[in-house]
């Protein structure tokens, strides 16, 4: 009997424990807009992860996950949301839906999962120039490491590195299009304060249907090609076999951090490329260029702020090249562009035409500001975030605009409440000179459980 009783008593705080290993989390979003003019200002639908178009008033969705602890180095979180708005762009309603399997410093990301967002939501850019959060995530398959692999005990140097396949759907020039990302970094701890981080990210969009030169390389020997960036073979189109297979971009990276106490700064530079001209520096000073700064001390007035610069406006334009220029973020096969579900993949200044589909505008400079922080008194804290931005568009190189447009975009949010749900307002603004003034305002009610 004491057996038994033992044996029961053990199964049952397995059991208890195994159940103990399980956190389930998740939250739920409304959001209203109205505006003056039948679109809403730029920073309300720019870099919402696709949740709001241009002319939403009304959006919402739920989203959950499961994290389930399998070891003391790995670990399962499977999660999943759903999304309304009242101006869809598609009848795509899954917001997210992916399993994400993690050992030791390493995961395996299988389906569609937003990306993490960096720099406190102040970025233009956010990840990088080419990859922003702009547009919904794309399902696929990636491995990628979560922190810095070290070559030895002392940590001085490491690498991060990322491989990625995703599926860009049938709502586009070319149907089922395919995406290859890789990625890789060096880490070099300068000292125990500054450390050096440099690297490369490459995209290449292949595969795919298209109404003019049908259906284009899926071989093994074609994702070699594509994953190397060389010519096409001889089931390739004439223009693949003559330059690369598929359409390539990607960007050299380099960030410089500091951690001084509760203060990070970081110096950013991104160089933008989409083929072997802008590889060799032929289109600099093309790029994005910034500084950030955190203060980790919580509720503090200033806790965050960014500055960061855009520049299009080279091209390679001046080089020995047999084309005349770099029409960034278009491709003559893939005409969609560097776009997903129709809303650009890369930082969000780039003008695209739903109706052609094609890339109107990617000529530009811009000067973007974000600041967020803490008006506090002796009870309450209010967070704010503040986005101000002016960019410069010329259009392209072969259509400029007549006049260039010269446009400001101003946001400002604000939390009204924390308990027993949060309440934030938003204001927003945009400015041009070839346009009215359109005039934003928002409410934001979430609720984390």
């Amino acid at each position: 009997m004491k057996i038994r009783i033992s044996l029961l008593y053990i199964l049952l705080m397995s059991g208890f424990q195994v159940f103990s290993q399980v956190d389930f989390s998740g939250s739920l979003n409304l959001q209203g807009y109205y505006s003056n003019k039948e679109k809403l200002p730029f920073w309300f639908y720019s870099n919402q992860r696709g949740r709001i178009s241009e002319e939403t008033t009304m959006a919402g969705w739920i989203s959950g996950k499961m994290d389930y602890t399998i070891s003391e180095k790995s670990s399962l979180e499977i999660g999943g949301g759903l999304l309304y708005q009242d101006d869809y762009l598609n009848d795509d309603f899954i917001d997210e839906l992916y399993i994400d399997f993690k050992y030791s410093k390493f995961s395996l990301i299988a389906g569609r999962k937003h990306y993490e967002e960096l720099y406190n939501g102040l970025s233009a850019a956010n990840e990088n120039f080419a990859w922003s959060l702009n547009a919904s995530p794309m399902p696929g398959i990636q491995i990628k490491t979560d922190e810095t692999i070290y070559f030895n005990q002392n940590e001085k140097l490491g690498f991060e590195f990322s491989w990625a396949e995703y599926l860009m759907g049938n709502d586009r020039f070319v149907k089922g299009t395919r995406l290859h990302s890789k990625s890789l970094y060096l880490v070099y701890n300068l000292n125990q304060d500054w450390i050096l981080k440099g690297g490369i990210r490459h995209f290449a969009q292949w595969g795919g249907k298209s109404p003019v030169g049908g259906s284009q390389p899926t071989g093994l020997k074609d994702y070699f090609m594509i994953i190397t960036g060389r010519e096409g073979g001889e089931n390739a189109l004439v223009q693949d076999q003559q330059n690369v297979l598929g359409s390539h971009l990607g960007t050299y990276e380099l960030y410089l951090s500091r951690e001084l106490g509760n203060l990070r700064f970081r110096f950013i530079y991104n160089h933008y490329f989409e083929d072997g001209t802008g590889s060799r520096y032929a289109n600099f000073p093309d790029g994005r260029y910034g500084f950030y700064f955190e203060n980790k001390e919580e509720n503090s007035l200033f806790q965050s702020w960014i500055y960061e610069f855009y520049y299009t406006r080279n091209q390679s334009m001046n080089s020995s090249a047999p084309h005349k220029y770099d029409y960034y973020f278009w491709n003559g096969i893939y005409r969609s562009g560097w776009t997903y579900q129709d809303q650009i993949i890369g930082v969000p200044f780039f003008d695209f035409d739903e109706e052609t589909p094609i890339i109107t505008g990617n000529k530009f400079l811009a000067h973007h500001i974000g600041l967020a922080g803490n008006f506090n008194n002796y009870f309450l804290s209010y967070p704010f975030k503040l986005l101000a931005t002016y960019v410069r568009k010329d259009g392209t190189l072969s259509k400029r605009y007549t006049p260039n447009r010269d446009e400001i975009y101003l946001s400002y949010e604000m939390g009204l409440l924390k308990e027993p749900f949060k309440l934030c307002i938003m204001l927003g603004a945009e400015y041009s000179n070839v346009a009215k003034p359109v005039y934003g305002a928002g409410l934001s009610l979430s609720k984390q459980f």
